[in-house]
């Protein structure tokens, strides 16, 4: 029987693994890295393959969730390493293809890292015991456009939580939903439902590129948010729901700044734009 790695790469690229992480993927016969659940900065497969100095296939959408590519190799008793873009257990497809390997006898392992999930809040300066449930917000398409992230997002503000939206994406064509365009639905949706989840001039938090040298953070009205230019994917919002702690408050003061462009120095990455990679 094989073994299944299980790499959580964190939020950017093959610098963010963990030291032991690098050191169990030179040990494997096969490494995959997964760009269907989230994506990485360009190059990160080629980088990672000089790392780790084995080949790096990428898998998409269908390979992935087919599992065949990932089993095969296993049922020949090799050991596989699955690289996942953050914490490898956040998406139901990999623990989908952890309990396919269960059933066909093969052990597994697990090497955290940093999520969006935490990450997104922490920056932001909001506390992570006072989010509620996550919710994801599909693109929008020709008839299709679902209300449970809409019912979700009521649901946490009805408990008093703060909401982390997290944003469609099709790695394989390209396609990212951005802020503007997913608080633009939200609003389509407050239209028609009338749950006070986006009234007018409702505060929220778009961040941008979490985990890179040069994120960006922005708060404010949604109106004033979803027009302000956040720069390339990926994106994600947080709803925060008052009333804030006075710590929340004062970090949100901060992005609220780089809204109106008055914030303090040191709210964004380094300050030699030259040292950060593309």
């Amino acid at each position: 029987m094989g073994e299944l790695l299980f790499a959580g790469l964190g939020l950017r690229d093959e610098r963010d693994l963990s030291l032991r992480a690098t050191e169990e993927l030179r040990r494997c016969d096969r490494v995959f890295l997964e760009e269907y659940t989230s994506r990485s900065s360009p190059g990160t497969a080629a980088r990672l393959a000089g790392l780790i100095s084995r080949p790096v296939e990428t898998l998409g959408r269908e390979a992935l969730e087919a599992e065949r590519v990932v089993l095969e190799p296993l049922s020949r008793g090799e050991r596989v390493g699955l690289v996942v873009v953050g914490e490898p257990f956040a998406a139901t497809t990999h623990l989908s293809l952890r309990l396919s390997a269960e059933r066909a006898g093969h052990t597994w392992r697990v090497l955290h890292n940093a999520s969006i999930l935490t990450a997104a809040p922490s920056l932001a300066g909001l506390s992570l015991y006072k989010f509620g449930r996550v919710v994801s917000l599909p693109a929008p398409r020709e008839g299709y456009e679902p209300r449970s992230p809409y019912d979700g997002i009521a649901a946490n503000r009805a408990a008093g939580l703060h909401t982390l939206v997290l944003l469609d994406l099709d790695a394989e064509d390209g396609r990212y939903l951005e802020a503007g365009e997913a608080l633009r639905v939200l609003a389509s949706l407050e239209l028609r439902y009338r749950s006070g989840v986006l009234p007018p001039g409702a505060e929220v938090v778009a961040l941008a590129r979490v985990g890179s040298e040069r994120p960006e953070v922005l708060a404010g009205p949604w109106e004033v948010v979803a027009a302000a230019p956040l720069g390339p994917p990926l994106h994600s919002l947080i709803l925060p729901q008052p009333p804030l702690h006075f710590l929340e408050e004062e970090a949100l003061s901060r992005w609220r700044g780089r809204l109106l462009g008055t914030a303090p120095p040191g709210t964004r990455g380094p300050a030699n734009p030259s040292a950060a990679r593309p």
